[in-house]
């Protein structure tokens, strides 16, 4: 998995108790079936957390919940074959 890293945000800084939605859709293929996964989370700005840590956190958590996600999915469509 590719490690993510943080970026300032200068004037599109969110604070503390702001949301953060973090979201990714892959398409996949098993055969000829084709199926769409979606994977998304919401999460807020923890006290003492930046912005950056709050962002990288919902990202790295996305990234290995889609994973895992497609896994399943591909499991099932190959179950039906």
């Amino acid at each position: 998995m590719n490690e993510v890293t943080t970026r300032g945000t200068e004037a599109t800084e969110v604070y503390e108790g702001d949301q953060i939605t973090v979201g990714i859709t892959h398409q996949i293929e098993v055969g000829r079936d084709k199926a769409w996964v979606k994977y998304e989370a919401i999460t807020k700005i923890r006290p003492q957390e930046t912005s950056d840590q709050a962002r990288t956190r919902a990202i790295r958590h996305v990234n290995a919940s889609v994973m895992e996600t497609i896994e399943a999915t591909v499991e099932q469509m190959r179950s039906k074959t």
